[in-house]
């Protein structure tokens, strides 16, 4: 396996520790852990608004790249979109199993709004219809950028790309999201 020639020298060293962790070498995943703990436990506490959950997230990723590391090929992507793929798959097992304990409910109350808008409802559906069309590239820093609530800088460095490259694809891709939700008939064109 030839690792990239591109990326910065930083995703390169990446790659290679998670080769070296593929072929059974403990200090790589630890230099693994030690980079990429601080990035994993904040999108930890955004994604799952748990402290406890967020240190069980690092915990469990780590442990899947110690058990995954073999599936890992440079040539389809960096070790930190690979990370951070698995980061997703784990705060959505750890959300379903939250989601299945039993939580007390409280009253709602008289000045909050109805728990189910279909007008609100029906547009998040469209805009997430219209996100998924654009480029993975695009459809992904948007999301980090206005669903998960981080700053450019947080993306630049959760996904290992430069700063600029972040801000163009930002750029773009909320004019492609726009021209598709014109196109869908939900926003008006001269916006």
């Amino acid at each position: 396996m030839v690792l990239r020639t591109g990326g910065t020298a930083r995703q390169r060293d990446e790659d290679a520790l998670v080769l070296a962790v593929a072929r059974g070498d403990a200090d790589a995943l630890r230099q693994l852990y030690r980079a990429f703990e601080r990035p994993l436990y904040t999108l930890g506490v955004r994604w799952l608004a748990d402290p406890h959950l967020a240190e069980e997230l690092v915990q469990e990723v780590t442990l899947r790249i110690w058990r995954r590391a073999r599936n890992f090929d440079p040539e389809r992507g960096a070790a930190g979109s690979w990370i951070f793929g698995i980061a997703r798959n784990v705060a959505a097992d750890l959300a379903r199993a939250r989601a299945r304990a039993p939580v007390p409910l409280e009253e709602p109350r008289r000045d909050e709004p109805a728990p189910w808008d279909e007008e609100t409802a029906w547009e998040g559906w469209q805009v997430a219809r219209a996100l998924r069309r654009l480029p993975p590239a695009q459809s992904e820093v948007i999301t980090l950028a206005y669903v998960e609530q981080m700053t450019q800088s947080e993306i630049a460095r959760t996904l290992g790309i430069p700063l600029g490259t972040v801000k163009t694809r930002l750029y773009h891709g909320l004019r492609r999201l726009r021209d598709e939700l014109a196109d869908m008939g939900i926003l008006d064109e001269r916006l």
